[in-house]
């Protein structure tokens, strides 16, 4: 489905100006004022559900879904307090869900779109050869396939059509075993055909030669295609380890290195905003003070020393040891070891000059 983006925030502020206005009741007692923020939390959750959070941001819609649980859970053990803190994390959770689904719908698009691409390639290339007598049937559902994804892309249904294209990349993986069949069936044919032509030596002769035919063309193709097939996983892996970890980040209006610091994208952790400040010195004077639109570097070779003394300069609590949901650079580090290299383009030499 589409995200409608005025709705989405309307909704976003009506559950905020409800919220204000409940506290700003001063006669609601600590029990009222619970039950209360847990309805605004739960119509967050429900504008969260309505733009597929719970697809594209499944970690941070969960995390809002165990909050406003255990706000429910306090309400019942009257602990009114508490539950109401509770359910205020969780509309936070819920509406930083809602923020975050848009940048991930953008991904998945962007991922889709590329294998499409390929795939569209790849079908053109068998439809227009003339191999295309021994596939036909198998063309034609790969060519639905890619419909059906051009349809969800469109109507943003972006995860849908992630999985239609992976089926598709999957059916054209196998063409060339399909070939190889089809062109057995037709040799098998051609046989039967010279049968009545031909002695038995000349049958076996011709079928050799074909069979061998067959086979070193058919070996060529499925490496060929084997290898843009992997090519092409390796620069989907690239392309989904780059959004787990992106080296930069925009600045966005009223954010400061605390906020950006606390994205789930950069550190997942507020007090290692020293890390970015030490990181961008040319370009930021007052750690206090950022300006949007500014392309911050967002550095990922740190040691578990510079984590504890960002966290220290930062006044964290002691003993200064990050969270288990904060940046990790030994997985970053092991993430980095498995990840394809990309690709080089290696020029040819240039030709020696010629002696006058």
């Amino acid at each position: 489905m589409k995200i409608n983006a005025p709705v989405t925030l309307l909704g976003i502020f009506a559950c905020l100006l409800l919220m204000f206005g409940l506290l700003c009741c001063r006669s609601m007692t600590p029990r009222d004022s619970a039950i209360a923020q847990i309805q605004v939390a739960e119509q967050t959750l429900q504008q969260a559900d309505s733009v597929e959070s719970d697809i594209y941001v499944l970690e941070k819609y969960l995390e809002a879904r165990v909050l406003l649980r255990r706000a429910r859970s306090s309400m019942r053990e009257e602990e009114y307090n508490e539950s109401y803190d509770f359910a205020q994390r969780s509309q936070e959770v819920a509406i930083e869900a809602i923020q975050q689904t848009d940048d991930e719908q953008e991904s998945v698009k962007e991922i889709s779109v590329r294998l499409l691409f390929s795939a569209n390639e790849a079908w053109e290339s068998y439809a227009h050869s003339y191999e295309k007598e021994y596939v036909s049937d198998e063309l034609i559902e790969i060519r639905q396939l890619l419909d059906k994804t051009r349809e969800e892309v469109d109507s943003g249904e972006y995860m849908d059509g992630f999985k239609t294209v992976q089926r598709a990349h999957e059916k054209i993986a196998e063409l060339p075993e399909a070939v190889e069949r089809g062109r057995i069936v037709r040799l098998e044919e051609e046989k039967k055909r010279l049968k009545a032509q031909k002695t038995v030596d000349e049958i076996i002769a011709v079928a050799r030669q074909q069979a061998d035919v067959i086979i070193a063309v058919g070996r060529r193709q499925s490496k060929q295609l084997l290898a843009e097939t992997s090519e092409l996983a390796a620069h989907a892996r690239r392309v989904e380890f780059e959004r787990m970890y992106p080296t930069t980040y925009k600045v966005k209006r009223s954010e400061t290195l605390v906020d950006i610091a606390r994205r789930h994208e950069v550190f997942n952790d507020q007090f290692m905003w020293p890390l970015l400040y030490k990181a961008n010195r040319d370009q930021i004077r007052d750690p206090k003070v950022v300006f949007p639109d500014q392309i911050l570097s967002i550095p990922r070779d740190i040691t578990y020393e510079d984590i504890i003394e960002a966290r220290k300069m930062a006044e964290a609590a002691p003993p200064y040891d990050p969270p288990s949901t904060a940046y990790s650079p030994e997985i970053y580090q092991r993430y980095m070891q498995i990840l394809p290299p990309t690709p080089v383009i290696v020029e040819p030499p240039a030709a020696p000059n010629a002696k006058p």
